[in-house]
């Protein structure tokens, strides 16, 4: 009979290496998000006309009942993030049932890919624990890091190109934005040393020119106003009526066009760095694959990039946060049951009875794992959840059937006897406590109501793992019992 028990522990890996992972289930929803940016040359009225747009095309749409949009910042908080700007704009739109929700978003992305100059992402409403892990259920983030900007901006839109190409991969976007067009200055060393000029005074006389300079000070009663000395308004607004402006040197006055150089460029609205490396997010929406199964076939495309020396390819919040999650449970499982053996042992004052008992933990979880494959639920953080809480109840049956056995022992009833009675005894208040459990977790198992997909995982693994071993503890836990107690007393004779 330890051999069943070993085989239902070695089910319990097998199911669960095909079940697929994921950090949190994902919910039944009918309200979905669209994020967007425009280009950075768009001002905030043709970033508000482009949201108007969308918004009546959403509500000629006969699936979609509401939709709410903002645009650009609302309030002061909203400056700390750097996914809202004056370019970002948020729609929210409502279906009338969870089945439309998913058409929807398919006619609205096939509308919006006919803008190539929008940068767009639909995500579908999160639970509030995914929100606050702060991870997207449809949408994976990848970082890539390195030291050379340029190079990582080659890599990101090139590895873009790739993951578009991945089935279950619907959008992928890069989140780097290129500033807006602006003047780069470049000193010319051989004309400053020929004239024997710093380039501090030079820099200085531009900034004064275009910027100004308090040169005093007007006094007024009890005010005080500054006098800014500047270009005229006609030359500050032209660099080419800058650069006609003549620098005062010792040797004479000086064209500023002969010292200064200057190019039209664009420069990145902002540099990301994690861990002291630069670093550039990529955002792809993932629609009928786990995010779980992306991973692996990311992976692939990440030994590629790894293998140069300039850049490497990491995962965001989704894959670090289930890796953590896992691990982190994985370690109260182990805890779990170690922490319950040491507190039977303590009670029966035994380590061999306490053994017996813990037989009924690998039966627990392999009909846990069983359960969740046959309801189509995944391994996910309220799953692992209830893997942990199993353990506790599992070897309630065991501990009052095996401690009735010995307090017929003790009473002078022979071994076959004492496990028989002691079994005939306890078989009707372990079924009535079993099964009153099993029946009140149904409601939570079945996912009944709205929003209770995230807890049925949770209720599904705890009562398939009570159901599963219930059943099994009736015969494994006596038949070991009397084998291990028969040799027990051959070995004292």
């Amino acid at each position: 009979m330890a051999l069943v028990s070993w085989l239902a522990f070695l089910a319990i890996i097998l199911v669960a290496l095909n079940l697929p992972r994921e950090l949190v289930p994902q919910l039944k929803v009918n309200t979905a998000e669209i994020r967007i940016r425009t280009p950075i040359e768009y001002s905030f009225e043709e970033t508000a006309a482009v949201v108007q747009i969308i918004e009546q095309r959403l509500k000629k749409d006969p699936a979609i009942i509401q939709v709410f949009s903002q645009t650009g910042l609302v309030s002061g908080l909203e400056t700390l993030s750097p996914e809202i700007s004056l370019n970002s704009a948020r729609v929210l739109f409502k279906t009338r049932g969870a089945d439309d929700l998913d058409s929807a978003i398919e006619r609205l992305r096939a509308w919006l890919t006919s803008f190539p100059e929008l940068n767009f992402s639909i995500i579908k409403e999160q639970s509030t624990l995914a929100q606050w892990l702060g991870t997207g259920l449809s949408e994976v983030g990848l970082r890539l890091y390195g030291d050379d900007l340029e190079l990582l901006k080659r890599e990101a839109f090139e590895l873009t190109e790739k993951l578009k190409g991945l089935a279950g991969i619907t959008s992928a976007r890069v989140s780097f934005e290129e500033g807006k067009p602006e003047f780069l200055l470049q000193l010319r060393r051989e004309a400053l040393e020929a004239n024997n000029l710093s380039p501090e005074s030079v820099g200085n006389f531009i900034v004064q020119a275009v910027r100004g300079r308090v040169a005093t000070s007007f006094k007024e009663i009890n005010k005080k106003y500054n006098i800014t000395v500047r270009a005229e308004e006609a030359v500050r607004a032209d660099i080419e009526n800058v650069l006609n402006l003549s620098f005062p040197s010792p040797s004479g006055l000086i064209p500023l066009r002969h010292l200064v150089s200057y190019q039209l460029v664009r420069g990145p609205s902002e540099i990301r760095r994690e861990n002291q490396q630069r670093m550039m997010e990529i955002r792809i929406n993932v629609k009928g694959k786990r995010p779980s199964l992306i991973f692996s076939e990311i992976e692939k495309l990440a030994t590629e990039i790894n293998a140069g020396r300039n850049a490497r390819l990491g995962f965001g919040k989704e894959a670090e946060e289930m890796r953590l999650s896992f691990r982190s449970l994985l370690v109260a499982l182990v805890l779990s049951v170690v922490l319950v053996y040491m507190i039977m042992a303590a009670q029966f004052e035994s380590l061999l009875h306490p053994f017996l008992i813990m037989f009924t933990v690998p039966m627990g979880l392999a009909g846990s794992v069983i359960a969740l494959a046959l309801t189509r639920q995944t391994i996910n953080l309220l799953s692992l959840i209830g893997l942990v809480v199993s353990v506790g109840i599992v070897v309630n049956n065991a501990i009052v059937e095996i401690d009735i056995i010995n307090q017929l022992r003790r009473q002078g009833l022979k071994l076959r006897e004492a496990v028989v009675n002691g079994c005939r005894l306890r078989l009707r208040p372990i079924l009535m406590s079993s099964l009153s459990t099993v029946f009140g977790l149904i409601p939570l198992s079945l996912g009944l109501g709205g929003g209770t997909d995230l807890e049925k995982p949770l209720g599904v693994a705890i009562s398939g793992g009570l159901l599963f071993s219930t059943f099994l503890t009736l015969i494994l836990i006596p038949c070991l019992y009397e084998a291990v107690e028969k040799r027990k007393e051959e070995r004292e004779k």
